[in-house]
Order: structure tokens, then C-alpha cells, then sequence
């Protein structure tokens, strides 16, 4: 009895091996993505940048709307002085001039007076002038500053309106794949990543801490700079969501867990279409290429748009603060568009490579059991053209390209070319 059973363990075994053999780029196309496109980088940048959500890192610098005015008048004032200051050495080098000084002397002295004279009038009269438009300079800065705050809000309703356009589109072709090869595992792996599209949605990581503290807390501040935002929020004081600074973080969590729930299924697709067949044929393996392309070119949109998505929300808040402050923190709003950018980039590439490596493997099967004369030119079909691999490689790499940091090199690639040429 117990060799019965030693023997029908180790037969478990190794049908439990072979099947993990069997599908190992399957495995490898859920799991590399999770690990290395995912948890990888996290871990690294929250070992580096432990941050604590709603806790801001600096203390920012609202924009103040008399500050234009102020400044203005306080320049026109200074020049008043050097006018006035002007025309009193004037004023005293004529009355220093003796009774019996030269007409010509004596006149030319009167002119010089004259003509600081009317340069402090003209000084004083640009005052009045500044003093009688402060309000309307005030009420220009207010307008520039709600202007920037209502471009950044349409901005990103307008790209999360395409994340949800891609992911619908990434959820219908990759949920039809998966659907036609087990309805079980379409079910199962729905739940799955619905599972893991709110875990990781509300799981702590230092691109989210940043982010959100980047964005948050500064939308905190700016609702309550009312000096700014008095007239808007009067126009809209029975709109009490019209302050967004709690809202934003619900818009990104769906957001994240839309495109998230479609990059779930697309990994599930790439495992489908990795799998190997019992009997591949042309018209399956035909079919397997066209549809690994399409799921490269979604998977890489989805990735894209949140890039983009990651871009707009982090140049929010440069709006809304004064212009050097906004010149400092531009790289950390570059640089956490392009960690996702990044990421997003290793995790399609995990994801595609053993996808495309089991289709090639069916692909030689097919080729050594179908004798050539039968197989003829539609061989040809089965492979990988020179335009289709330079956009599936773009499309891998679109997030990454899309990153501020891809812009950054090839400027500086730019520069050294144009160097070179120069020389």
C-alpha cells in the first residue's frame, strides 16, 4: 500500500512538474510583470523615500494677487525717488549759480530743472495711474491663477476619459482571448485581478505617497488661499465640491484601479496567448500573432495615457504656486511620471517577451511537422516584418518614451550631436 502510494505521489509530482514546465512562460507572463515592473521598483523607492501620505515634504508658496501690484507701485515709487532726487541737486546747482553768472549758464540750468520737473510729474502721474489699476491687476492675477486651476482639472477629466476608453477596449479584446480558451479562467481571472487592482490601488508605495502629498496637500492650500480663490468660490458657493482637494485622491484611486483591472486582464491574455498548442496550425498561429500585437499596442496605450495621466496631475499643483518655487519642484514632478513611465515600460516588456517566446515555439513545431511544399509562402506570414517589430518595440517602449525623462535625454543627445556637427 505504501508503494501504491509513494508511486501515485511522485506520478503527482511530476504531473504537477511538467504542467509548471509546460506552462512556464504562461506563469512567467503574470508574475514577471507583478515583480519586476511592480514590486521592484516600489520596494527600491520606498527603502529610499519612506513618505508618509498627507504629510507635506516643504512648505509651499502661494501665489499672493496683490503681489504684481505692490511690486509695480513699489518700482515706480523708487524711480519717483531718483527723480525727486534728480531734480533737487537741479534745483540746488541753479540756486548756486550767482546773480552775475552767465545767461547762458543760468538758462540752461533752468532747462535742466524744468525737465526733472516734468520727469517727477510724469514719475508721479504713473503712481496714480498703478494706484487707480491695482484692482484691476488684482482681479488679472486672480484670473490667471483660476484659469491654471480649471485648465488642470478639464486637462485631466479629458486624459481620464481616454484611460477609460483604452482600458474598456484592453478589457474586451483581452477578456474575448481569454473567454474563448476557458470561460473558467476568464471568471477566475477576472476576479483575480479585480482582487489585485484594489489591493495594489490602496497599497502604500512612495510614487503614491509623493504624488498624492505632492497634489494634496497643496490643493489643501490653495482652497484655503482665499485671497486667490474668493471670486471663484463665491461664483460657486453652493458647489461645495468645487474644492477637489478631497476629491482628487477618490479620482485617482479609480483611475488607478480602471487601468490596473485592465492591465490585469491583458497579463492574463499574454498568458493565454503564450500557451502552448496541442496541434498549432497556420490559421491558430496567425491568429495568436495578430492578437499578441494588438494586446502589445493596449497594453502599451493604457500605460501611455496614465503616463500622460501622472503628467498632468503632477504639473496641478506647479500652477498654483509662485513661479521659482514651481522651477524647484519641477523634477520631482518629472521625476515620479517618469518612475511609472518606467515601470510601466519593464512590466510590458515582462509581460510580452514570454507571450512572443511560446508563439515562436509553436511556431518552429509547426514549421518542422508541416513538410514545406505544403507549407509553401504562407510561412512568411507567421513571421515578424521589419515594420511590425519596430512598432511593437515602440509600443513596449511608449511609456518610457513618454516619461519627462526620455525628453531630458534626448535633449541631451540632441546637444551632443549638434555639438559634434558643430565641430
Amino acid at each position: 500500500m505504501s508503494v501504491v502510494d509513494s508511486t501515485s505521489w511522485e506520478d503527482q509530482l511530476r504531473l504537477g512538474l511538467d504542467a509548471v514546465t509546460k506552462y512556464a512562460l504562461a506563469i512567467c507572463c503574470v508574475v514577471g510583470p507583478l515583480l519586476l515592473g511592480y514590486l521592484a521598483p516600489n520596494q527600491v523607492a520606498d527603502s529610499l523615500m519612506p513618505l508618509l501620505a498627507d504629510k507635506a515634504v516643504v512648505s509651499f508658496v502661494l501665489p499672493n494677487p496683490d503681489a504684481e501690484s505692490v511690486a509695480k507701485i513699489d518700482k515706480l515709487k523708487a524711480t519717483l525717488a531718483e527723480k525727486q532726487k534728480t531734480l533737487s541737486e537741479k534745483q540746488g546747482a541753479l540756486d548756486r549759480l550767482a546773480a552775475g553768472a552767465a545767461d547762458d549758464k543760468q538758462k540752461d540750468a533752468r532747462a535742466a530743472v524744468e525737465s526733472a520737473q516734468t520727469a517727477e510729474a510724469a514719475a508721479k502721474a504713473e503712481i496714480e495711474k498703478a494706484e487707480r489699476s491695482r484692482d484691476a491687476d488684482r482681479t488679472i492675477a486672480q484670473s490667471r491663477q483660476i484659469s491654471d486651476t480649471l485648465t488642470a482639472r478639464y486637462n485631466y477629466a479629458a486624459v481620464s476619459g481616454l484611460l477609460y476608453l483604452v482600458s474598456a477596449a484592453t478589457l474586451l479584446l483581452g477578456g474575448a482571448i481569454v473567454f474563448r480558451r476557458s470561460s473558467t479562467l476568464f471568471f477566475v481571472g477576472l476576479g483575480l485581478s479585480l482582487i489585485l487592482a484594489w489591493g495594489v490601488t490602496k497599497a502604500p508605495t512612495a510614487y503614491a505617497n509623493a504624488g498624492q502629498t505632492f497634489l494634496k496637500v497643496l490643493l489643501d492650500r490653495a482652497d484655503e488661499n482665499a485671497g486667490v480663490f474668493d471670486p471663484l468660490f463665491a461664483a460657486y458657493k453652493n458647489a461645495v465640491s468645487f474644492k477637489v482637494s478631497d476629491a482628487i485622491r477618490l479620482i485617482i484611486d479609480v483611475n488607478t484601479f480602471v487601468g490596473l483591472l485592465a492591465v490585469g486582464v491583458a497579463l492574463l491574455a499574454f498568458a493565454v496567448l503564450s500557451g502552448p498548442e496541442e496541434k498549432p496550425s497556420l490559421a491558430s498561429l496567425e491568429e495568436r500573432k495578430s492578437n499578441l500585437q494588438r494586446m502589445i499596442m493596449l497594453s502599451s496605450a493604457i500605460l501611455v495615457v496614465a503616463t500622460l495621466a501622472s503628467k498632468v496631475v503632477m504639473d496641478w499643483p506647479l500652477g498654483l504656486i509662485v513661479a521659482p518655487q514651481a522651477d524647484a519642484l519641477r523634477p520631482l514632478a518629472n521625476a515620479l511620471t517618469s518612475h511609472l513611465g518606467m515601470t510601466g515600460t519593464i512590466a510590458l516588456f515582462a509581460a510580452a517577451t514570454p507571450a512572443l517566446a511560446g508563439w515562436y515555439q509553436d511556431v518552429k513545431r509547426y514549421r518542422l511537422d508541416t513538410p514545406p511544399a505544403a507549407a509553401g509562402q504562407k510561412q512568411d506570414a507567421l513571421d515578424f516584418g521589419v515594420p511590425a517589430a519596430v512598432t511593437s518595440i515602440l509600443a513596449i517602449l511608449g511609456p518610457a518614451l513618454t516619461s519627462p525623462v526620455f525628453v531630458t535625454f534626448k535633449a541631451i543627445v540632441e546637444m551632443l550631436v549638434g555639438g559634434k556637427g558643430g565641430g
